[in-house]
């Protein structure tokens, strides 16, 4: 589960790093955060194959992962003259995806931990009523 929170966690850490000015901390967390993005984004479309989740969740992740790249890239060090809006902008969409898709794969992790659940206890009546 730690590894569907990293991205989102470490989107939010650039993000606060950009807000407080310090630009190469922020491009340093971004640039961890991307390969973090591709394992969320196949750890999803695992889920899909599996018809564990839909695919609303490998969407966003992946919509997340794309906006992460685009805005390390828009703020490299060869642009002079600080760090675009845009870059800031698609930071903190693509950290509001990521936390999204972290949301959604921690809540349904916890429905089936409540199905399984309820599937053994009704395996535990049935064999006590066949009894």
């Amino acid at each position: 589960m730690a590894r569907r929170a990293l991205p989102a966690l470490l989107a939010f850490v650039a993000l606060c790093a950009d807000l407080a000015g310090g630009h190469g901390f922020a491009l340093v967390a971004l640039l961890a955060a991307v390969p973090a993005g591709f394992v969320l984004v196949l750890d999803c479309y695992a889920d899909t194959l599996a018809a564990r989740c839909g695919g609303g969740r490998p969407l966003l992740a992946a919509g997340s992962l794309a906006l992460l790249v685009l805005s390390a890239s828009l703020r490299s060090p060869a642009v002079v003259g600080g760090v675009p809006r845009a870059a800031v902008s698609a930071l903190a969409l693509g950290w509001m995806l990521a936390s999204t898709a972290c949301v959604l794969s921690v809540g349904r992790a916890r429905v089936r931990v409540a199905v399984t659940r309820a599937r053994e206890d009704a395996r535990r009546d049935d064999s006590r009523l066949a009894a």
